[in-house]
């Protein structure tokens, strides 16, 4: 599990036999083999985690499932920055919302505006069944980062974005036309499941 709450920008590349490697600067000193990461808000299994200098790099078996669902095949192939969280501990704080790096769809950017203090990121709506969990002022995961729903159009929604989080994510790096991972908030997802059972 984890926040959304993005500690690194890094990199993955393929190696061989489904294996990937992944490289970042952030400390993985408390992490062990088996230890989950969140790579571009896919959760991720780490082996072989390696220090050089002070830089970190470990392996990740990915999987036809994981790169037909996620945006990652894109990602290596255009050799694209990814988002980097390491799981939740307890203690640990939760600066953003509960993100389990579970991708429920891809979708695009359609549209980057520059405001005066911020940015806005419209991105297509083009989710079949899953259109009710798209509101104002839900959470929603979006490439791993924790981020809430500007606003709701019939083809679209805005993800508001300010200077620290388009500095410290991937965002700043994609255009349009650019795929993005998408996680529904499951708070969302419970509250719908509960009144479709009640309807019933």
């Amino acid at each position: 599990m984890f926040t959304g709450i993005i500690q690194d920008i890094g990199s993955i590349s393929y190696s061989q036999n489904g294996i990937y490697i992944v490289k970042t600067n952030l400390d993985l000193s408390d992490c062990k083999e088996g230890s989950s990461i969140s790579c571009n808000g896919v959760c991720l299994t780490a082996n072989n985690i390696n220090k050089y200098n002070n830089n970190y790099n470990f392996n990740v078996n990915i999987g036809e499932e994981t790169l037909n669902r996620t945006n990652l095949g894109n990602v290596i192939k255009n050799n694209q920055k990814i988002n980097i969280e390491k799981s939740l501990k307890i203690g640990d704080e939760i600066g953003g919302h509960f993100v389990y790096g579970h991708v429920d769809t891809v979708t695009s950017i359609i549209n980057i505006e520059r405001l005066e203090n911020s940015w806005e990121y419209y991105f297509s709506q083009n989710f079949v069944n899953n259109n009710r969990f798209i509101v104002e002022k839900a959470s929603i995961s979006i490439n791993g980062i924790s981020l809430t729903i500007a606003k709701v159009t019939k083809d679209s929604f805005v993800i508001s974005v300010i200077n620290h989080t388009y500095n410290n994510t991937n965002l700043k790096y994609l255009s349009i036309d650019d795929k993005v991972n998408i996680e529904f908030d499951y708070l969302a997802r419970f509250i719908s499941n509960n009144e479709n059972k009640q309807s019933q």
